[in-house]
């Protein structure tokens, strides 16, 4: 998966295979822009803005070996089909053994999440939009990537950044900021936050500009990350048109992408088709529409199981062409 596929590893072989996130946590950066926006001097909110982030960096890597710590003290007969098989290692460990050398092959991850909105309430302007604004951000996440580093001399773990997916906690981090800041223009003002570098699921551009300013992040995001394109009409019709983007994916070094399109199927007749909105069968009539959507990295039949700020999100989307 999008957040599974990581390499990076001090501790053995580099490869996705048989290790994973074995841990990781999320920072608020919009929330840390908010508290600096009322510094008058952008530089010194700039500034302003990385002592703090430094400081939940802090917090956020000694929370995540605290969890190792007590991960670690599990046995591997507690996990016998993880501790079999399917994790580098563990087929050489017997029973009674800790799994702490096996594990520490994972990952744990410090996650972002509203990379947009965080740029939006310190220079006024989105990194989909502004070239100040998507310098300031490989900045951040630069130096977010720097900290993962010194944090792996300094513990002994693999620490990585992770481009946090932003499935429920969108939602939950915008509804606590609203209630502490109120509403504000182009940072609080949808009930959800951007899915951590991605431009605005609103903003209207092409493929490749997308790709051109949320590619650079995936090489400092090794925990995890995701490029997607929205697409119109029927994309089981159209295979020049995946064949584009993953030439797209190719030509910026794009780790991970998922190409989003509707699809309609009825569940009486079979019917398929990709028109926005069916709610009626054109062939038998019956309105039991199984309508296929990618909200988050999966593919999903309905959507009556999703909380409200990813279907806001959903409603929001724009297709990039």
């Amino acid at each position: 998966g999008c957040r599974t596929r990581v390499f990076e590893n001090r501790y053995g072989e580099k490869t996705s295979i048989g290790r994973g996130n074995l841990s990781f946590s999320t920072i608020n950066i919009v929330r840390i822009a908010i508290e600096c926006m009322m510094i008058q001097d952008k530089e010194e909110r700039i500034r302003r803005f990385m002592e703090k982030l430094d400081d939940v960096l802090d917090i956020t890597a000694r929370q995540l070996c605290d969890r190792f710590d007590f991960q670690k003290t599990a046995l591997a007969k507690q996990f016998p089909l993880l501790m079999s098989r399917l994790w580098n290692g563990s087929d050489k460990m017997t029973p009674g053994q800790t799994i702490e050398s096996v594990i520490n092959q994972g990952t744990l991850g410090i996650g972002f999440i509203g990379l947009a909105e965080c740029l939006v309430a310190l220079i006024g302007a989105h990194h989909g939009e502004s070239e100040e604004a998507q310098a300031l951000g490989l900045r951040i996440v630069s130096h977010m990537r720097s900290r993962a580093n010194e944090f792996s001399e300094k513990y002994q773990h693999n620490f990585s950044v992770l481009a946090t997916p932003a499935e429920g906690l969108s939602g939950k981090f915008t509804s606590k900021d609203r209630k502490s800041f109120g509403v504000i223009p182009g940072v609080t003002d949808k009930i959800y936050y951007t899915n951590s570098n991605h431009v605005p699921v609103y903003y209207k551009c092409s493929p490749s500009h997308k790709a051109k300013i949320e590619a650079p992040y995936h090489e400092l995001t090794g925990g995890g990350h995701i490029f997607y394109v929205e697409i119109d009409g029927d994309a089981t019709h159209n295979p020049q048109a995946i064949a584009d983007i993953v030439d797209l994916m190719d030509r910026n070094n794009i780790g991970y992408c998922s190409v989003n399109h509707n699809r309609n199927r009825c569940m009486e007749c079979g019917y398929e088709d990709a028109h926005d909105g069916l709610e009626t069968c054109p062939k038998c009539g019956s309105k039991n529409i199984d309508k296929l959507q990618r909200i988050t990295g999966y593919l999903v039949g309905t959507t009556d199981r999703w909380n409200n700020a990813k279907l806001a999100e959903l409603n929001d989307r724009v297709v990039h062409k």
